[in-house]
C-alpha cells in the first residue's frame, strides 16, 4: 500500500468533501432534471461550488501558500501555490457523460511536486509524489509496457478545434495517418485530467494533446514521469517547461518512435 503524505492526506480529505455534492448534481444533469435552458448555469454553480469548497480548505491547511486557477500565471520565486482544476471534462458533465475529474497539484520553483486527479464517478484517486511514484488508489501503476506502435491505443485531446495548416495541428494528420499504418485504434475521451491518469496507468498507450494551458498539464506531468513515461513536446522538452501547444505522451520506447515520425520530413 502507498505512504501518503500529510500533503497528500489534506488534498484527499478536500476532494473528499466535494464527492457527494458532484455525483447529486451530475445525477440531475443525467437524469435531465435541469432544464436545457438553466443547464449552463446549472453547471457553473457546481463548478464555483467545488472550486469554493476546495479553496476553503486547502487555503486552511496551508494559508501562506498561492492558488491558481484556470490559467492564472502569477508565478513568485520560493513560493508554494495550489493548482486546482475543479471540472475537467466540463463538456462531458454538461451533457451527462461520466467523465470528468477534479485536480489538484502543488508547484514549488516551477516544479511540480505533488499531484492528484480525483475520477468520483469511479471513486478513483491517481496521485503521484516526487520521486515516490504513481498510485490509482493503494495500487502501484506503470505506463504500458508496450515497446511497438502496432495495435496501440491512441488518445488525442483537443481543446480547440482549428484549421489553420500552419500551427502545430497539422500533427493531427499526421497521428491519424500513424494510427492508421499501425493498426492502433484511436479515441477521444473529453477529459485531459484523466487522459493523463489513464496514460500514467497503462489504460492508453500514447496521448497527444493540444491547446492546454499550463495549469491543465500541472496535474498530468508528474503522475506521468512518477509512472515512468514521458510527457514533451516535439523537441523533447517536459510539457510543464515549455508553451508549445502539441505535446506527446507515452512509455520510454513509444514516445521516441512516435516523436521520430512525427518530426519527419515529408
Amino acid at each position: 500500500m502507498s505512504n501518503r503524505s500529510p500533503l497528500l492526506n489534506v488534498i484527499f480529505q478536500s476532494l473528499n468533501k466535494v464527492t457527494k455534492n458532484i455525483l447529486r448534481d451530475f445525477g440531475e444533469v443525467e437524469n435531465l432534471q435541469v432544464s436545457p435552458n438553466s443547464l449552463e448555469q446549472f453547471v457553473s454553480k457546481t463548478e464555483k461550488k467545488i472550486s469554493t469548497s476546495l479553496l476553503n480548505d486547502l487555503s486552511k491547511s496551508r494559508p501562506k501558500w498561492g492558488i491558481k486557477l484556470n490559467n492564472c500565471s502569477e508565478y513568485v520565486q520560493d513560493k508554494y501555490y495550489w493548482i486546482v482544476d475543479s471540472l475537467n471534462g466540463r463538456f462531458n458533465f454538461l451533457h451527462g457523460l461520466p467523465h470528468f475529474a477534479i485536480s489538484v497539484a502543488v508547484e514549488f520553483n516551477n516544479e511540480i511536486l505533488s499531484t492528484v486527479i480525483f475520477d468520483p464517478i469511479r471513486a478513483e484517486f491517481y496521485f503521484a509524489e516526487k520521486g515516490k511514484g504513481s498510485f490509482q488508489n493503494d495500487r502501484r501503476i506503470r505506463v504500458s509496457k508496450r515497446n511497438k506502435l502496432k495495435s496501440c491505443v491512441f488518445s488525442i485531446f483537443d481543446e480547440n478545434i482549428s484549421n489553420d495548416k500552419n500551427s502545430e495541428l497539422n500533427y493531427v494528420e499526421k497521428i491519424n495517418l500513424l494510427s492508421y499504418q499501425s493498426s492502433c485504434v484511436t479515441r477521444s475521451f473529453g477529459s485531459s485530467a484523466l487522459s493523463f491518469a489513464w496514460l500514467a496507468s497503462g489504460k492508453i498507450d500514447c496521448l497527444f494533446v493540444n491547446k492546454l494551458n499550463k495549469n491543465q498539464i500541472a496535474c498530468g506531468q508528474l503522475l506521468i514521469k512518477e509512472a515512468g513515461g514521458y510527457l514533451t513536446n516535439l523537441k523533447y522538452i517536459n510539457a510543464y517547461d515549455t508553451d508549445s501547444d502539441f505535446l506527446v505522451g507515452a512509455n520510454p520506447t513509444l514516445h521516441k518512435q512516435i516523436l521520430k515520425k512525427l518530426n519527419h520530413k515529408d
